[in-house]
């Protein structure tokens, strides 16, 4: 019998973990089963479970998964000269949660944001990489606002929850039309902001 590689057990890892977003983005978490992804991967129950606990690991791996792209993007983008402005940071979180060819789509991070209301153990990923996001879009606040280091995680904060709001707003309200620029998005904002 040949050897199993761990080349060939992160595939099908990944693999089983692709099916089951396509079975949540199209269905939901909870109206999805193990049968729904089996049929989905092509694999037996059996062959789901060697590798998955259960729905509710996968649901956690998942929302893992959304998180790992868009950190390396904002990690690398923070080096950059010039330093990205806030609505280019904003599309790039986007663009990472987005990428072509990975399991996310609106409906799945939607999805995942609102397990954590319900799911303790997704409660305390989730607050693992919020830590992690604020860490790194500190690098982006530190950097436009030098004289205001002692606020730049308040800032980053602030950036998150902007970038929580568009992505709501371009991604799911205007889903079916064209969506607001992120900067007119933000300018606006400061408009309003201004004549508090």
């Amino acid at each position: 019998m040949p050897q199993v590689t761990p080349q060939y057990l992160a595939q099908r890892r990944a693999s089983i973990l692709a099916a089951a977003a396509r079975c949540f983005a199209a269905n939901g978490f909870h109206a999805t089963s193990i049968p729904d992804i089996c049929a989905e991967a092509g694999m037996s129950a059996g062959g789901v479970y060697r590798y998955f606990a259960g729905k509710d690991e996968l649901i956690a791996e998942l929302g893992d998964s959304v998180m790992t792209p868009v950190l390396r993007a904002l990690r690398t983008a923070a080096s950059a000269d010039p330093v990205p402005g806030p609505a280019e940071v904003i599309d790039l979180i986007h663009r990472a949660l987005l990428t072509e060819g990975s399991s996310s789509d609106a409906s799945l991070i939607l999805q995942v944001w609102a397990e954590v209301v319900r799911n303790p153990g997704m409660r305390e990923s989730l607050h693992r990489h919020v830590v992690e996001l604020v860490d790194a879009l500190s690098e982006f606040t530190r950097q436009w606002a030098p004289s205001e280091n002692e606020s730049a995680e308040t800032a980053a904060r602030a950036l998150m929850a902007m970038s929580m709001g568009t992505f709501l707003m371009q991604n799911v309200l205007e889903a079916e039309t064209q969506p607001t620029p992120t900067q007119t998005l933000l300018d606006s904002v400061s408009v309003l902001i201004r004549h508090r």
